[in-house]
């Protein structure tokens, strides 16, 4: 399987984290964004959103980083990352549209404007993403003083989501100590060698 992808983004890292996890064969292809290579012709017909993370598996393409990682899931037999059960299954897919539409898209603005922007960040975006993480974060710190991970005592895709938006969060340096569960749930989910294996390289 070749995975597209760069370690500056969040998305590829939680796919890159899975394959880490349950030991997927791949070949990291890295997408040069910063110099625009995701719209280069060859790169657009993998994925025509011009965005990582893409696959290529034996001729099959998939882009989006939940989809993808549901797909390997389900592939590979990662029953204990993605349960079969509907309920259990369903709890997970809940976190992972949360992810995507309310932490995801303020971390991602977060980070932009903070650290690939320079400059020429949006202080005006980076203020209104810091309004939204005060009440989205709640939110995920409440689940967590009930269970060790965001669906339960083990952790699952919902977790591989979240901890690469804590992590654009922690590069921010932006304040999760009103957030003591999440902060205890991010030590743990630190430790795991796929979080190590997939950490973008200091600069």
């Amino acid at each position: 399987m070749n995975l597209y992808a760069h370690p500056y983004s969040n998305a590829a890292r939680r796919v890159h984290m899975l394959c880490e996890e349950c030991e997927i064969p791949y070949d990291y292809h890295t997408v040069d964004l910063m110099n625009g290579a995701q719209y280069a012709p060859d790169f657009l017909a993998i994925n025509p959103n011009g965005k990582v993370p893409a696959i290529e598996d034996n001729g099959f393409m998939l882009w989006e980083s939940n989809a993808i990682m549901r797909y390997l899931a389900e592939k590979h037999g990662a029953s204990s990352w993605w349960p079969k059960e509907s309920v259990a299954r369903a709890k997970v897919d809940q976190w992972l549209d949360w992810t995507q539409t309310r932490l995801g898209a303020e971390a991602g603005k977060l980070m932009f404007n903070t650290l690939f922007a320079g400059d020429k960040g949006d202080k005006l975006a980076i203020e209104s993403a810091k309004k939204w993480l005060e009440k989205i974060l709640p939110v995920m710190d409440s689940a967590l003083g009930k269970s060790a991970h965001l669906c339960g005592e083990a952790p699952t895709l919902a977790d591989l989501a979240a901890v690469t938006n804590i992590a654009y969060l922690e590069m921010c340096n932006y304040d999760l100590s009103p957030y003591p569960n999440i902060g205890q749930w991010y030590t743990k989910m630190k430790q795991r060698p796929s979080f190590a294996a997939t950490a973008p390289a200091a600069t």
